[in-house]
């Protein structure tokens, strides 16, 4: 019997402390769970002599005799005390196991972070090796122009310090107001020169910065690459080169003229009858002559051209006009070829500023492409309008086109599409490069339209004449 009874003491007693000790901790908020904080509470509870107290004051309201009541509040007590105990004991163990896990994933995350930074450290390890033995000078900067990066190849070109240099314009204390074109680049081009005082060889150091614009994900600059490449060398050789090529094209002049007036001479009968197989070979004389004379003076325009010295004489003129005078030199030989030739000139074009004969050189190039590479029975059309503030001029032939891949390259110095080359006829590689500089120098465009079998379009732009 006495066992119920100490069963429903035990309940009322811990229903007490519970009720107790929520009260006592201020928890009167609905929704908290009493279970959880009696738990909690219960270890520094047993610990007092509160326990004690309140139990042998519950107990005696139950039980009459005193030893019976003591003997009721120890056993309570100790059945406390073990209960205790093992909640303890459980809830440290949970502890361990979350600590335990814990402990185990920061480790892994750990491990990874680690694998990670290995990863980036090889890499950019193995970049900057790359970097360092780059023999061009490479030059980082960052949106604003202060140097991130450079390798030992641009500390040498440039006779500055990495370290000097780091997070400061490139300009800095160097002196040479073209290097902030390097920093700052250019819109329409990606490739300037800059020039240096050298004190170790007292000469000035040529050097060639390729530039390319740094984007993030987003298409905004967050900086620029320059590659430097040393170009004294060759930039001396270039004009030793223009040097030599204008004074052998300069010799070379001299007895063609007098070959020239020669056989012109001979063709005349002046100095006596000439046979007809004679009159042919002087002829086919005459013609060769012709052609080597046009690539004397194409080596010599660009000699000029390169140096700088090629003049112009610009003036009024009609743009007519010289479509005019430029296709009728071409006329017979159109005729031999059965080309069908079409002039398209807008009516009431205004004169333009240029110099009349260098434009005459342009369309001679043009015009005599189109007819080496337009077959027998095609169509060759000259076509001159009006475009804005410029005079737009085109020759389009029927040949069997320039393929799509050669048309970025087919104004460079010396470049034939051996695709095109349907006839004996050949030159230097030179014309169509001395067109695009003369063009450039009136201040206006000139650029090819055409693909494989399509034929061939060639446009190009002249200024208005400036008004009084």
């Amino acid at each position: 019997m006495w066992v119920y009874t100490l069963v429903a003491i035990v309940s009322v007693v811990v229903a007490f402390l519970i009720a107790r000790a929520v009260e006592t901790s201020g928890i009167t908020k609905i929704g908290v769970d009493r279970r959880q904080v009696s738990d909690e509470l219960t270890s520094d509870i047993l610990a007092g002599d509160y326990l004690q107290e309140a139990i042998s004051e519950k107990i005696g309201d139950l039980v009459d005799s005193k030893v019976r009541r003591n003997e009721i509040s120890k056993t309570v007590s100790v059945l406390l005390d073990r209960e205790a105990e093992k909640r303890v004991s459980k809830s440290r163990e949970e502890l361990r196991k979350k600590y335990e896990k814990f402990i185990e994933e920061k480790s892994r995350s750990e491990e990874i972070a680690l694998k990670k930074y290995k990863r980036v450290l090889a890499e950019k390890k193995s970049t900057e090796a790359v970097i360092r033995s780059i023999a061009e000078g490479l030059v980082v900067v960052d949106a604003e122009g202060k140097v991130i990066m450079m390798n030992p190849a641009a500390e040498k070109l440039l006779g500055a310090s990495k370290i000097d240099k780091a997070g400061k314009p490139l300009s800095d204390n160097i002196g040479e107001d073209k290097l902030i074109s390097l920093v700052k680049g250019s819109p329409d081009k990606d490739k300037n020169e800059i020039e240096l005082n050298s004190q170790a060889d007292e000469t000035k150091k040529i050097l060639r910065a390729s530039t390319a614009v740094v984007e993030n994900e987003n298409g905004q600059t967050v900086g620029m690459v320059s590659v430097l490449s040393d170009i004294t060398k060759q930039k001396e050789l270039d004009r030793m080169k223009s040097r030599f090529v204008s004074s052998v094209s300069h010799e070379l002049r001299t007895p063609l003229v007098a070959v020239d007036k020669s056989i012109s001479l001979l063709l005349s009968k002046a100095a006596g009858p000439v046979s007809s197989q004679q009159e042919e070979f002087l002829s086919i004389a005459k013609r060769n002559l012709k052609r080597l004379s046009t690539l004397i003076n194409d080596l010599l325009d660009m000699s000029k051209l390169e140096a700088g010295k090629m003049r112009m004489n610009i003036e009024p003129c009609s743009i007519e006009e010289i479509i005019n005078e430029a296709v009728e030199g071409f006329r017979s030989w159109v005729n031999t070829k059965s080309i069908i030739f079409n002039k398209n000139i807008q009516d009431g074009l205004p004169l333009i500023s240029a110099d009349s004969q260098r434009i005459i050189q342009i369309l001679n190039n043009l015009i005599g492409n189109a007819i080496k590479f337009t077959p027998s029975n095609g169509q060759i059309t000259v076509e001159a309008r009006l475009d804005k503030e410029m005079v737009e001029v085109s020759v389009k032939d029927t040949g069997q086109g320039i393929p799509r891949e050669d048309l970025a390259k087919i104004f460079d110095k010396f470049y034939q599409v051996s695709e095109r080359v349907v006839t004996d006829i050949t030159g230097t590689g030179l014309g169509l490069s001395i067109s695009k500089e003369i063009v450039e120098l009136h201040g206006g465009k000139i650029w090819v339209e055409s693909d494989r079998g399509q034929g061939a379009r060639f446009i190009f732009t002249l200024p208005l004449q400036k008004p009084i």
